[in-house]
């Protein structure tokens, strides 16, 4: 009765030592379980639990990697502004938070007629991210009268499907919407979100070649260890190809 939450926590940090994630996760559930079925109870004055997240559910990479036609049907499902956010956010491999922080003067058209992005990451760290030719246009379409200072990407209105005249800027749940929404369009999973467009433009530079500081440059990963993430997602040798296949092949 006298636990606070810190007390809860220490507790959970016992408990879950040693123990692998999942199973920490589910310690943890419980814990918190019992916690409020006590406050429900009257047995306990304030649910300590509340306060106390769970360690989250570990989800394997390689599943959260979308082919690359899925990933042409989802960026043809878009049109205008839509067809440009999705095809951006692929291409560029740009985190969401990212994409919406965008300004017009974060497009730069360079010398030989490309576009680059300049993109300020996690802890304020800038970068810049080259583009294919094919967003010459539709950017400098976008960007074209635009005083510098204004979001790239606006909000649309609540009501009708257009620009407001007094737009603010587009969030990463509107984006994470329309994922979604052109996901179910494309009949691509339902649990698509931006982030794996940025899983499929790793996953599918190195497969085509792209080197690992290259990608790892584009990404804004501070480590080429957290790119090599996506070698591990889909690997090009295993043992088991080293394994006798007259093993498990079936009875004729």
């Amino acid at each position: 009765r006298a636990a606070t939450v810190e007390d809860v926590r220490d507790a959970l940090g016992v408990i879950t030592q040693g123990v692998t994630t999942s199973s920490a996760r589910q310690y943890t559930l419980r814990v918190k379980s019992l916690l409020s079925y006590a406050h429900k109870l009257g047995y306990t004055v304030f649910n300590a639990g509340v306060a106390v997240r769970a360690p989250k559910e570990g989800r394997a990479l390689a599943k959260r990697i979308v082919g690359e036609l899925d990933v042409r049907d989802l960026i043809r499902s878009g049109k205008g502004r839509d067809w440009l956010i999705v095809a951006l956010l692929y291409a560029s491999g740009i985190r969401v938070s990212e994409l919406v922080s965008l300004n017009v003067s974060d497009v730069i058209k360079r010398s030989d007629g490309n576009m680059q992005l300049h993109v300020v990451g996690k802890g304020g760290k800038e970068r810049e991210v080259l583009l294919a030719p094919s967003f010459t246009d539709p950017l400098a379409a976008v960007c074209e009268g635009r005083p510098p200072e204004q979001p790239l990407f606006l909000s649309y209105s609540r009501r009708r499907h257009h620009l407001r005249t007094d737009a603010g800027r587009l969030t990463t749940r509107a984006v994470n919407h329309l994922i979604k929404r052109l996901g179910r369009r494309a009949k691509v999973t339902s649990k698509l979100s931006p982030h794996w467009l940025r899983h499929a433009h790793a996953s599918h530079a190195i497969d085509h070649g792209a080197s690992l500081p290259v990608v790892a440059a584009t990404l804004g990963h501070a480590s080429i260890a957290t790119t090599s993430v996506y070698l591990h997602a889909k690997p090009n040798a295993s043992s088991s190809a080293n394994l006798n296949p007259d093993i498990w092949k079936q009875k004729p």
